[in-house]
């Protein structure tokens, strides 16, 4: 599965490459890119993980890299 997000609260790119980094290390994801200027995230995952827990697992890695980063899944 692909899911494409929204990402705002980086400083600088390379925060965002090192926070990219943790986020691919993560059970059950394949890869994670961090497009600095567009403040996006496109994560793809197993498919059988659930949408919701992934970002909630995303967003916890986030919190404790760097506080006032919100990760939110675009419609």
């Amino acid at each position: 599965m692909k899911l494409r997000c929204d990402i705002k609260g980086l400083d600088c790119p390379h925060c965002a490459l090192s926070l990219e980094k943790k986020i691919a290390a993560l059970d059950g994801i394949k890869n994670a890119n961090i497009n600095f200027p567009l403040q996006s995230l496109i994560i793809e995952a197993d498919d059988n993980l659930d949408e919701d827990e992934l970002i909630e697992k995303v967003q916890k890695v986030s919190d404790d890299f760097e506080d006032g980063i919100s990760v939110n899944l675009r419609d």
